[in-house]
């Protein structure tokens, strides 16, 4: 790991991006948008909602935080139309969805489009990938992530885990795609420390949707998730368990229990985490791979995104179409860039 951590740092001093176009407004894009404006490699970051100059003359376009799959489309396929890279930090298995049907019209474009690049979707799938380069097959695998709602990011963390924890959610069953209710199956779940034993219940999320595709294998795959604040998580669950408030998940309702989650939440714990396990043969010999990655949640949003613009820039030959991150990006390396921005993959021994 030091020497590709060696490397990549020695790669990152050649790189070059002129400008970068950071799209969508909230937390999140604020603290990106200043992290790449600290980058010396970056001369320009437009940040904002114009379409038209954030494709004209960028070399790259980072898609906003959104859950509306036809806003991301628009996005997606105005920077496609202008011959402009795209990457899409939205956790949202349906955007995550919609980016990924579109990869006709990045091949015909001539460009990239990444979906899903974050901690989970994101590190998640290269944790598996990286697991899967060590087995002969996998046959199972399960996803967990416990988000912090602590800290100036609080808002984005309470209406990420509202739009994963309720609704339909997607799994993988004796190989089978299969929808249930997010928030289901509660399970308790070790992370690395100081996060400890968390409660998580299955999640909506992306990875079921593209993890199949490179697993061939593959019988079982399951996300769950949940707040370190365990009393925020109820309320915002609320929508799904009261009579009458499950089809009005979206719209004044759920900013309501995002608010009111906001004002009652009772944890000051800053700490986020994920975790994979994956199962599968080695030599003959069942054997499982556990992942896991501890860190605050601006540096879990950011930091995916920030490795992705210093990948994609070295990269000689970027390929066209529109992809999940496990099928762009090389996990050791990404995790050795990850690792140069304090965010460090832990391999942890089963007991």
């Amino acid at each position: 790991m030091e020497g590709r951590l060696h490397q990549a740092q020695h790669q990152r001093l050649h790189l070059r991006v002129t400008r970068i176009a950071v799209l969508g407004s909230g937390g999140a894009t604020a603290l990106l948008s200043a992290v790449l404006n600290e980058d010396p490699d970056v001369d320009t970051v437009l940040r904002g909602d114009d379409l038209k100059a954030a494709t004209s003359g960028t070399d790259l376009v980072i898609g906003p935080w959104v859950e509306n799959p036809e806003e991301a489309r628009s996005t997606a396929i105005a920077a496609m139309s202008a011959g402009v890279p795209y990457v899409s930090p939205s956790s949202s298995p349906d955007v995550v969805e919609a980016l990924l049907d579109l990869t006709d019209q990045a091949r015909a474009a001539g460009t990239l489009l990444v979906a899903g690049v974050g901690w989970s979707p994101g590190i998640t799938n290269l944790m598996v990938k990286s697991a899967a380069a060590s087995l002969d097959t996998v046959r199972k695998v399960r996803i967990g992530w416990v988000a912090s709602s602590a800290g100036s990011l609080s808002q984005s963390a309470l209406s990420r885990a509202h739009g994963l924890l309720t609704g339909q959610a997607m799994k993988i069953e004796g190989g089978n795609l299969q929808a249930a209710d997010a928030g289901e199956g509660p399970e308790p779940v070790f992370f690395p420390e100081p996060v400890g034993w968390r409660t998580l219940r299955l999640a909506r999320a992306a990875e079921p949707l593209s993890l199949p595709a490179s697993l061939p294998d593959l019988q079982d795959l399951t996300v769950q998730g949940a707040l370190m604040d365990p009393l925020a998580e109820g309320i915002l669950r609320s929508s799904s368990m009261l009579p009458g408030l499950g089809s009005l998940r979206s719209g004044a309702v759920s900013s309501k229990l995002v608010a009111i989650a906001g004002k009652v939440k009772a944890s000051n714990q800053p700490w986020s985490a994920v975790r994979a396990d994956v199962t599968g043969d080695r030599d003959g010999r069942e054997e499982t791979l556990t992942f896991g990655v501890v860190d605050q949640l601006p540096n879990l949003l950011v930091a995916p995104l920030i490795v992705a613009v210093q990948t994609l820039a070295a990269m000689p030959d970027r390929p066209s179409g529109a992809y999940a991150t496990e099928a762009v990006f090389d996990p050791d390396d990404f995790f050795a860039r990850l690792a140069y921005r304090g965010v460090r993959l832990a391999a942890l021994q089963r007991t």
